[in-house]
């Protein structure tokens, strides 16, 4: 392994990626698209520093949440597979709603709410589809980082994509 990075390394990687790509999806689906793709809202431009200052702290709660929860991946890795998703699921649940929540709240203490409601099924899904991948390429408890950059990419752009998409969420 010419790059290894340890679990609580590798989910704190994730964590920021999945605090970066999918709330500004998200903030893109609520304010921008609806202007008609004008930038800052043609002309309302008052929210777009919210969303930004919102962004910003689900990617630093993102990662200090994905380095503490990747430690307790690491302990429940070498479980059975059954147990590993469920648990997987019930963390990235966790991760969502307290990145979700810590984003959301800057915005007037309501947006926690809909943060946290917003980025757990986000948390819940990336953790389902990394976590199983995660073990299988993992040799000692470390993956290499040629290894895990695709992963922690495409399962982050997919559920992006997945945002984005007016088939499964109309606009």
């Amino acid at each position: 392994m010419s790059r290894p990075l340890s679990t609580p390394q590798a989910f704190a990687r994730l964590g920021l990626l999945l605090g970066l790509l999918p709330p500004a999806a998200i903030f893109f689906r609520l304010f921008l698209y609806p202007s008609g793709l004008k930038p800052f809202g043609g002309g309302d431009s008052w929210w777009f520093p919210f969303c930004l200052f919102m962004n910003v702290i689900c990617c630093i709660v993102g990662r200090a949440m994905g380095a503490k929860f990747g430690k307790a991946i690491e302990q429940i890795e070498p479980t059975s597979w059954s147990v590993l998703l469920l648990l997987a699921a019930a963390i990235g649940s966790a991760w969502g709603a307290l990145t979700g929540g810590a984003g959301g709240a800057l915005f007037f203490g309501v947006g926690a709410i809909f943060g946290m409601l917003c980025a757990a099924p986000v948390g819940t899904l990336a953790f389902i589809f990394f976590t199983p991948l995660h073990r299988l390429l993992a040799r000692g408890g470390m993956i290499d980082a040629r290894h895990f950059w695709p992963l922690a990419c495409g399962v982050t752009m997919t559920i992006t994509a997945l945002i984005l998409s007016p088939h499964i969420f109309p606009y």
